[in-house]
């Protein structure tokens, strides 16, 4: 478990943590793909993910490493899965390739999808991991 005051949001997905030893570490949000810079809604999940953790005392469970050298974990304000919240906002997909077996994100993102918040309100989301690769269509 890693606790610190969170310095930066990068993105929707990412973050920087100020551990107590003043060690600043790149933490990525566990189980979830905000939309990339030039997406639409890229600029509401980063404000959001900023008003939900930037200047605030957070905790991330640790469950990885990433090939970038980032954690990778479930971030938690106060009592608040912040991985969750981005996904029942609809401002994050679930990122069912590193968690597919997470219910609790599933089930975050279904009831978005449902209720045609944020993401979901599109006529063709498309998934960041697609944007990246230059493929322009959604993907289930």
């Amino acid at each position: 478990m890693l606790e610190g005051i969170c310095v930066g949001v990068s993105d929707g997905d990412s973050l920087i943590l100020e551990l107590p030893d003043g060690e600043r570490v790149r933490i990525r949000l566990y189980g979830i793909d905000a939309p990339e810079k030039d997406q639409q809604f890229a600029l509401e999940a980063r404000k959001k993910l900023g008003y939900l953790v930037y200047d605030k005392f957070i905790r991330v469970e640790v469950l990885d490493i990433d090939q970038y050298g980032r954690y990778v974990g479930k971030v938690y304000a106060g009592a608040r899965y912040v991985n969750r919240f981005m996904l029942k906002e609809g401002l994050a997909w679930h990122y069912r390739h590193y968690a597919a077996d997470d219910e609790v994100l599933t089930e975050a993102e279904a009831r978005a999808r449902a209720a045609g918040r944020g993401i979901w309100a599109s006529e063709s989301p498309c998934r960041p991991r697609n944007f990246r690769s230059g493929n322009r269509k959604e993907e289930e």
